[in-house]
């Protein structure tokens, strides 16, 4: 269906998924269905930066909009404050690469980094850093699906899930233990 169309086409189809990135925070629709749709539509590696630039843009929203309303009521300066004690101890880059390493959904970490007051430099690139692997095994796998067939259906790599989510917890394996024993 995508082989035969224009440059109408094509710009309809870039207009429309920077729509979805755009309204995607509102509506609490998974980031994986852009980065499959991307991923078939581009495939791997053309696909890996289309998706990062446009999970940071609609990463960034959240995160902007924790970080006005960080200090509004005494409920989001609780809350505020102990993440502002996490990032304290995790250090808000390996934070931030830890939590989107992690399975996560993406609102909940911008929110949470946003009221934690994370700087908008270490939101950005430890955003790219770890959804980096995401990017790249959502892509692939979205560019498999191009050759869809009920005879080749697979499992989820649990492999790839299991050392990703192992990789965020010695990320903050080390920060936790000390903050655990410092306020003992």
């Amino acid at each position: 269906m995508f082989e035969g169309l224009d440059e109408r086409g094509w710009l309809l189809i870039a207009v429309g998924v920077t729509i979805f990135y755009l309204i995607r925070p509102f509506v609490l629709w998974p980031l994986s269905l852009a980065s499959l749709f991307l991923g078939y539509l581009v495939g791997f590696p053309s696909g890996v930066p289309l998706v990062l630039t446009g999970t940071l843009v609609t990463c960034f929203l959240p995160f902007l909009l924790a970080g006005y309303f960080q200090d509004v009521n005494g409920y989001t300066s609780r809350i505020s404050a102990t993440g502002e004690s996490i990032v304290t101890t995790t250090g808000e880059l390996r934070g931030m690469v830890a939590a989107r390493l992690s399975p996560a959904p993406a609102d909940s970490v911008s929110i949470g980094a946003g009221l934690a007051g994370v700087s908008i430099w270490n939101f950005a690139l430890g955003t790219l850093i770890g959804e980096l692997p995401w990017a790249i095994f959502y892509v692939t796998f979205g560019q498999s699906l191009r050759s869809f067939s009920s005879d080749s259906v697979q499992t989820v790599n649990i492999e790839f899930l299991l050392v990703v989510s192992s990789v965020a917890v010695l990320l903050l394996a080390r920060p936790i233990y000390l903050f655990i024993f410092q306020t003992e």
